[in-house]
């Protein structure tokens, strides 16, 4: 039978009123549903239908949060009586690239009762955040100083939820031992310090959008418009965290250091070098930045020997970087600060990065292993050149560990695992 033409019918029944009515019911038959799609092996699956698209997508974020699936959609599917149904996509998101996950240090050796706020601002409470967080600072490409003064830093890093408390836990069960208290209430108490530390960042944060501060000048400067701005009890604080965001528009930890070190002139007061002095040691905790300075090395050995030589005679140091390059350089800055002794912490955490290496049982030279005497020889050498031991006690110490370390290997290639298990610290 032939169709009849819509238009033919409603000319036809117009009058009567019957395609309006039709037209009516057909709306009231009409209906509305939100699917959402997976994607995972290359294959999209009806996954949830609901009956509004705040539940469709609340669920879509919810199944991709779990991390199975690739991406997903929303669809808003109409359906009308006798016609067939139409799909409108609403929502549409994919799966955060993955990367890699941050491993989190066991807490250093001499972490510090940290009684108040005050106390996690402090150098040693610095070194054991970049020791235990060093994947996560070096992955954000931002020092101890750089996180505990600004508010999208320290945002970010509570956001991570289980990643920060896993970091306390690990402060907490040292600390804990100190005070006495039981794991889970030390969590607490340096949880409610970091809070803490959260909301003066942002108090801050929301303040200095008012400001007129020039940030690229000399730190004289920029010192004087905080004081002026805070008074001298704020200055410090505020101080660190414009310094925070200067450094937010260079986005390596060497570049950072390099920036710092050029405004530690001999014309910047002393009070602002130790400042700014604080900022380059927490930087140089990490190796990336340590590569940087003193680039590729042959071996272990060898940059060691570099490291005692800028510790022992910063001014040849200086001189010799400062002719191979016409413009100043991170190394060179660094000599020269050294030489002048303008930077004492940088110049602890250079006898740490010593010391720490020279005791552990990487090997000197992995070349030549037969060759680790000789290796060793040329570093104890090279640390006693003018008659002083570089470092003090603290390098002798590693220098005997290291000495230890050779023994045993020594005697476990001789077949004498026993005797070399039983070795103890000061044996020869």
């Amino acid at each position: 039978m032939r169709a009849i033409p819509y238009s033919v019918v409603g000319n036809r029944f117009r009058a009567a009123g019957i395609v309006k009515r039709g037209w009516d019911m057909g709306l009231k038959f009409r209906s509305c549903k939100f699917e959402l799609l997976g994607l995972h092996d290359g294959r999209w699956t009806i996954l949830f239908i609901g009956d509004t698209e705040e539940a469709a997508v609340a669920e879509a974020n919810r199944r991709l949060a779990s991390g199975k699936l690739k991406a997903v959609r929303v669809m808003a599917v109409r359906t009308v009586l006798n016609a067939f149904p139409t799909g409108t996509l609403v929502f549409e998101k994919d799966a955060p690239p993955v990367v890699k996950t941050d491993v989190l240090r066991e807490a250093p050796d001499g972490t510090p009762l940290c009684v108040s706020v005050a106390d996690l601002y402090g150098r040693q409470a610095r070194r054991a955040i970049s020791l235990i967080l060093r994947d996560y600072l070096t992955r954000q490409q931002i020092c101890p100083l750089e996180l505990l003064h600004g508010a999208t830093h320290l945002r970010r890093l509570q956001d991570t939820g289980a990643m920060l408390q896993a970091a306390l836990h690990k402060a907490a069960t040292v600390q804990s031992k100190l005070t006495g208290q039981n794991t889970r209430a030390r969590i607490a108490e340096l949880d409610g310090y970091v809070d803490a530390i959260a909301l003066k960042a942002r108090e801050f944060q929301a303040a200095s959008r008012k400001w007129s501060v020039p940030l690229n000048g000399a730190a004289a400067e920029l010192s004087a418009k905080v004081e002026q701005l805070v008074g001298v009890e704020g200055h410090d604080h505020a101080f660190y965290s414009l310094m925070t965001v200067r450094l937010a528009g260079i986005r390596t930890l060497g570049g950072k250091l390099e920036e710092v070190l050029g405004l530690m002139t001999p014309e910047t007061p002393w009070r602002l070098q130790e400042m700014l002095g604080g900022i380059a040691a927490d930087l140089m905790r990490f190796p990336d930045v340590i590569q940087d300075l003193f680039g590729n090395q042959r071996c272990l050995a060898d940059f060691l020997v570099a490291l005692i030589d800028l510790l022992r005679d910063p001014v040849s140091v200086a001189a010799k970087v400062e002719a191979a390059s016409k413009v100043p350089t991170a190394m060179g800055l660094l000599a020269r600060l050294l030489a002048d002794d303008r930077l004492p912490e940088g110049r602890e955490v250079l006898l740490e990065w010593l010391s720490t290496e020279l005791a552990s049982e990487h090997p000197l030279n992995r070349h030549d292993p037969k060759g680790e005497s000789g290796e060793l020889n040329r570093i104890a050498t090279a640390l006693a050149a003018n008659g002083v031991l570089v470092g003090g006690e603290m390098v002798e110490k590693a220098l005997a560990e290291r000495r230890l370390v050779l023994r045993r290997q020594t005697l476990r290639g001789e077949g004498l695992h026993i005797v070399a298990d039983s070795l103890k610290p000061g044996a020869s």
